[in-house]
């Protein structure tokens, strides 16, 4: 494995994953038909169904926050015009009820969703770099990186070529290459290992560029170049099209169209059906509150921007990637229709609201409730305009008793019907000085007692 293979946090789901594609890649290549895009599909496939039941709880738990709107909306209801802190408290803790009642909660799935996160990334990271965990692929680079290592001051050319042709995929590993000392190698990597980090990212223009600058006197690298792309090209051509190449807008540079262009087009398209049919499956809140009626307007809009993003990175980056995207999106579209079809049409929804009362309840049984962060944050606030409240009396009083009775003075009435402290100052019978005097001359006298 080298050293485009991913480290740190992400390097367990990345090793997992490169070794289904590279056993997806054996079982291919030995029945003749070794090709990275059907490759890329079947692995599409396997992924999608390790994480189904993930995807099937978050979807369930969509569904009974749908049913259970009613409820909801009820509650909502009845404090919409309501806007004081106790009433929006009242509010949360009524909503909090029925969601614990139905074991559900206003952001279920949400976890679910960051649990699948390090894998999505990491299926990226797996693609971007199938050399690293495919033995075979990697067995097809090594003798034309071999040849590459021998150019002299071959980081700086490669480095210089990386920039003029813009191949940011490449970018990371030449970084990694620049930095390295060469004769401080790990004893189980060689410099054409490195190398490999960078070529793998060159498509098949790029090849013949590369060997037009490096190669016109250098036979052995010419022949290594002509051999390699003859296997990369057989390698990544699926359907007419190389994957390893960017499809890019088919109206650069003169309007005409690439067969490349239907995998951003499929992938644009099938990703706003799946966004379409989740949207559907989201609560309809027509009561809803400021807040979470912000949030489904942000869910109506990702309906539209998530295919926009989906139609620019699939243009933008290797058409490999773009079949993951698109293939992903269609499983993902069909998933989710398929939930809507059994949640609307087959099953009994009374059914499934019991039983997920009775296993809240055996749940909550020994479990002490616990406040919602909204709920807590309230509370917090609200204590905090106490204590402000409270500071700010207690200041004002404070500051009344210094202005008109010193700390620890002695103080008499003089039978006239005023106050008198020891420093002779008088204050008018009923005021606030007074009253502050004959409260100091009481707290005097106790504590001489």
């Amino acid at each position: 494995m080298i050293l485009t293979a991913q480290t740190g946090i992400l390097y367990p789901f990345c090793w997992l994953l490169g070794k289904i594609l590279n056993f997806i890649y054996i079982g291919l290549d030995s029945m003749g038909i070794a090709n990275l895009g059907l490759c890329i599909i079947f692995f599409t496939l396997v992924v999608k169904l390790i994480l189904l039941p993930f995807t099937l709880r978050q979807q369930k738990g969509s569904k009974i926050n749908q049913y259970i709107q009613p409820e909801i909306q009820k509650v909502q209801k009845k404090y919409r015009n309501k806007q004081d802190q106790e009433s929006m408290m009242k509010q949360q803790q009524e909503m909090q009820e029925i969601y614990r009642k139905y074991g559900t909660s206003m952001t279920n799935g949400c976890l679910l969703s960051f649990i699948q996160l390090p894998i999505i990334y990491a299926l990226y990271r797996v693609i971007y770099n199938i050399p690293a965990y495919v033995d075979s692929v990697k067995e097809m680079y090594d003798p034309i990186s071999a040849e590459i290592a021998k150019i002299p001051d071959v980081v700086t050319k490669l480095s210089t070529f990386v920039t003029d042709e813009k191949i940011t995929t490449a970018q990371r590993a030449v970084n990694t290459l620049s930095k390295l000392d060469l004769n401080d190698i790990p004893s189980n990597y060689t410099l054409a290992d490195y190398i490999t980090n960078i070529v793998s990212q060159f498509s098949h223009n790029q090849w013949i560029t590369f060997g037009e600058q490096f190669a016109a006197s250098n036979t052995s690298l010419q022949s290594a170049i002509d051999t390699g792309v003859a296997q990369f090209d057989k390698l990544n051509t699926f359907l007419g099209m190389n994957i390893s190449e960017a499809p890019g807008w088919f109206f650069s540079g003169g309007l005409h169209f690439t067969p490349a262009m239907i995998i951003p087009i499929l992938a644009a398209l099938f990703q706003f059906l799946s966004t379409f049919v989740m949207q559907k499956s989201q609560p309809s809140n027509e009561n809803a509150d400021p807040t979470t009626a912000q949030t489904a307007g942000m869910m109506k809009s990702m309906t539209y921007t998530m295919p926009l993003m989906s139609l620019f990175f699939c243009v933008s980056l290797p058409a490999s990637i773009g079949i993951y995207w698109t293939v992903s999106a269609l499983l993902s579209f069909l998933t989710q229709l398929g939930v809507n079809l059994y949640y609307d049409k087959i099953a009994d929804k009374e059914k499934i609201l019991e039983k997920q009362m009775e296993k809240a309840k055996k749940k909550n049984a020994n479990k002490k409730p616990k406040k919602s962060f909204t709920e807590r944050m309230m509370e917090a606030a609200g204590m905090a305009d106490q204590n402000k409240t409270a500071s700010s009396t207690n200041s004002v009083a404070n500051t009344s008793l210094k202005n008109y009775v010193s700390a620890g003075s002695d103080a008499d009435s003089d039978g006239s019907g005023s106050s008198r402290p020891s420093s002779g100052a008088s204050y008018k019978k009923g005021s606030i000085a007074s009253k502050a005097n004959i409260m100091q001359q009481y707290n005097n006298s106790q504590n001489d007692k």
